[in-house]
């Protein structure tokens, strides 16, 4: 995955803007910080760790049912060259 440098630039410039604020309670910047990070992390193609899980399953299954359609297909062949 190729990162695009003026997002990473954008996203360090905003964090720093962050820790130059006065008067901000550590709760807040931790909560700005966040959204930052979120905000960019949004620009890349990522999934979550739920997605990937589901997808992970979901081709496990499909492999399974792969294996069992070969293994038909392969009887039935079998099946057709013997006649």
């Amino acid at each position: 995955m190729q990162i695009d440098n003026a997002i990473l630039d954008q996203i360090t410039q905003n964090v720093l803007g962050v820790f130059n604020m006065v008067g901000q309670t550590r709760e807040e910047m931790t909560r700005k910080i966040r959204d930052l990070v979120q905000e960019g992390v949004e620009h890349f193609d990522l999934v979550s760790r739920e997605e990937f899980d589901a997808a992970h399953e979901l081709l496990g299954k499909t492999r399974i049912r792969l294996e069992q359609l070969e293994k038909q297909v392969a009887e039935m062949e079998q099946g057709t060259d013997g006649k």
